[in-house]
């Protein structure tokens, strides 16, 4: 079985599960994070070394880990509203106790994974606009200086709204050792491909903005980029990288 693990909204998930059953991988399930943190039968045991986890999904289907041979890893958050509480301290308490669960279930598929758990987030470590930059920087990618501040962009830069508006906002997808989009800038794709292995990322989109002032020079990074930008290539690509995933040492 192949997952496709997503939040709701998520309509990207659902184009790159389509492209996979096109490309011959099967069975291809969707999962979202309603589904999981809705469950009406889960176990999850940690035994001997190893864990793993069997769960039955509200619409009847079974989700255990040890039928899992890979998994597109694109989830966010636990939700918890259908659960009902006093207080909002026991909301609280409730969030942080199913946002475990399903990270230690996300730990149990993590060496076949795109995008592993991080303690940090679902599908991996969520980083502020400040990280990233030093990450970009670190990877050889042109970074803006980054004021840390309550005003605009713009305001805060001294840019006028009209200057900074002149610059293009581009995405590249990185898979791995591939770049999809990165042929307006050639000369960043290889920084690109260092910043995702820097994030600890298999799939990452990358921000460029095009400009003819500065040239084009980082704009922000994302572990949930619209795949849908990438094209029919970049399922293909994921396909076979999905494919190619070690197995689990159990």
């Amino acid at each position: 079985m192949w997952l496709v693990l997503c939040d709701p909204e998520d309509q990207a998930a659902r184009w790159v599960r389509t492209g996979l059953r096109e490309n011959g991988l099967d069975p291809v399930e969707l999962v979202d994070s309603e589904m999981l943190t809705r469950s009406v039968r889960s176990a999850h045991r940690i035994e001997e070394g190893r864990a793993s986890f069997e769960t039955t999904l509200p619409d009847g289907r079974t989700l255990a880990s040890d039928d899992v041979d890979g998994v597109v890893n694109r989830l966010t958050y636990a939700p918890v509203e259908h659960l009902v509480f006093a207080s909002a301290v026991d909301t609280c308490y409730a969030m942080a106790e199913m946002s475990a669960l399903v990270l230690s279930w996300l730990q149990c598929l993590a060496p076949v994974t795109v995008n592993r758990p991080s303690p940090l987030g679902l599908s991996g470590a969520w980083r502020s606009p400040a990280e990233w930059n030093v990450l970009a920087a670190g990877a050889g990618l042109p970074v803006a200086p980054l004021r840390l501040s309550g005003e605009s962009p713009a305001a805060a830069s001294g840019e006028s709204p009209a200057a900074a508006g002149k610059a293009a906002a581009r995405t590249v997808v990185v898979l791995g050792e591939h770049v999809f989009g990165g042929e307006a800038v050639p000369d960043l794709v290889p920084a690109c491909r260092r910043l995702a292995r820097a994030a600890g990322a298999d799939l990452l989109g990358v921000g460029l903005e095009v400009g003819d002032r500065h040239g084009a020079r980082f704009a922000g990074a994302t572990l949930l980029p619209d795949l849908r930008i990438a094209g029919p290539t970049f399922v293909a690509r994921l396909h076979a990288y999905l494919t190619r995933l070690p197995a689990r040492p159990w």
